[in-house]
């Protein structure tokens, strides 16, 4: 009878061998799991055999699932980049949220900072090069190049819930009269030998800034058709890679700034309707009716609240919507105490969440920012997920 073979074990600690004490690895990694991402990154560094686990494609999986939705808010001061990572909790109106900050090393260029986090990740693209961004590991991953010809590209990550897999969408951001601008899907594996995928059947479009917005494993974004009158909503599914167009009602030179939402039901468009800063904001809304006939609906919403935050005198902006369709309101200026605002357009309510540790005193004398230094939001991710996914 064969005898049952030990389960392996990690030695811990400096005492003599006969003193030291043994912890199965399953213990070890159940630790390091309730660890917050920045300090596993920090626990790769101990040994080898930690490094091993939380590398572990198992281990990366199970911390995912472990984690919730936050909000990520980037912020620079003196040539150095902050992230600020906050609970996404729809049960927290005005009760005190702790945030995680952190320095991070600059990312490859600063397109990122106006594109979104799809499952911890943000695609940015400059020049000839498109990347991978992740802020929880601090990697950046550089993607082959679509096609030949193309030096100034626009790009959107999305994310198929049903089968976890990730997709970059890329076309150039000024097409060339004789060459072939069709849009390209590339699909993100770890080792890299994918190839980017020809999307058939599509008109030629030209992507506007700021970026996309992702709506259950939906890319949607705004752009123009080449002849820069038409404007036009892009739909992207991205596990069957479908694309479609749809006409806007809206010039959008003049509405500069849209978040896509689902309201009563339906796929709505939402901008905000800016008045003076201390009075109550209206938004508007376009809401698809008939997508084949591209026909929309169209209403304003005086908001029960005003963007002036009269305790931290700081003005509110909307910056994105989160998973559960509520918009998101965060200040220019970073005042410790942080106030956020949550509001949820089909009910109507909006909740208030403090932010404490949010550029604090302690904060600025670690990080060597004077009391006088402004932090001011450079961007924000709503639904930013930490991931020690590397690609």
């Amino acid at each position: 009878m064969e005898s049952e073979k030990p389960h392996p074990q990690i030695k811990v600690g400096r005492t003599r061998q006969s003193e030291a004490t043994y912890l199965p690895v399953d213990l070890v990694s159940d630790i390091l799991l309730r660890l917050p991402a920045k300090s596993i990154v920090k626990f790769r560094c101990v040994s080898k055999v930690w490094s091993s686990i939380t590398t572990l494609p198992s281990f990366i999986s199970s911390f995912a699932a472990r984690s919730s939705p936050r909000l990520l808010i980037l912020s620079e001061k003196n040539g150095k980049l902050f992230g600020f990572s906050i609970p996404q909790n729809q049960n927290s109106d005005n009760k005190p949220q702790l945030v995680e900050s952190y320095a991070l090393p600059y990312p490859g260029n600063c397109s990122v900072f106006w594109n979104v986090s799809v499952h911890g990740m943000i695609c940015s693209s400059v020049s000839l090069k498109l990347e991978v961004w992740n802020p929880t590991t601090r990697r950046t991953v550089i993607l082959p190049h679509p096609k030949r010809g193309w030096s100034n590209m626009s790009c959107f990550l999305g994310f198929d819930p049903i089968d976890g897999t990730s997709k970059v969408l890329s076309m150039p951001r000024y097409p060339c009269s004789k060459g072939d601008n069709r849009p390209r899907v590339l699909t993100l594996t770890g080792d890299h030998k994918e190839s980017w995928r020809v999307i058939q059947g599509i008109t030629e479009h030209v992507p506007y800034c700021p970026g996309q917005h992702i709506i259950n494993g939906v890319i949607y974004y705004v752009a123009s058709l080449k002849s820069h009158s038409d404007y036009i909503l892009v739909s992207f599914h991205v596990r069957s890679e479908k694309m479609s167009m749809i006409e806007v009602p809206w010039n959008y030179l003049s509405v500069p700034k849209i978040f896509p939402v689902l309201y009563e039901g339906k796929l709505a468009c939402v901008s905000s309707k800016d008045n003076d800063v201390t009075k109550v904001d209206d938004i508007e809304i376009w809401i698809l009716e008939d997508a084949e006939k591209h026909e929309w609906s169209y209403k304003e919403i005086h908001l029960p609240f005003s963007r002036y935050d009269p305790i931290s005198h700081a003005c509110l902006d909307m910056k994105g919507v989160n998973d559960a369709g509520e918009l998101i309101y965060v200040p220019l200026d970073l005042v410790n105490p942080v106030r956020l605002l949550y509001y949820d357009l089909n009910t109507n309510v909006y909740r208030r969440v403090v932010v404490e540790g949010l550029a604090d005193d302690q904060f600025r004398r670690r990080n060597g920012i004077g009391d006088n230094n402004i932090l001011r939001t450079l961007a924000v991710y709503p639904n930013h997920i930490e991931t020690l996914m590397s690609l």
